[in-house]
């Protein structure tokens, strides 16, 4: 589970994988990595990358460029 941004002005690739992000630019990887929740992602989240992905764009503006999806059945509660 592994999700790729590029955020604004200057279009910076971040990467989120494991819940933890990881950029060539240290101040974006350390602000990214301090939106995270300290205590971890949601148990009932099944892409928490895909979800910081999303926030941070949100936030900062940019897109998601690739992401790997969980597998999921479908009407099931995990």
């Amino acid at each position: 589970m592994a999700a790729k941004v590029k955020v604004l002005p200057e279009e910076v690739v971040a990467e989120c994988q494991g819940y933890h992000w990881t950029s060539t630019d240290k101040d974006i990887e350390g602000y990214l990595n301090s939106l995270l929740d300290p205590w971890g992602p949601s148990g009932s989240d099944p892409n928490p990358d895909y979800t910081a992905a999303l926030q941070a764009v949100e936030l900062l503006g940019g897109k998601v460029v690739v992401y790997d999806r969980t597998e999921s059945v479908e009407n099931v509660v995990y």
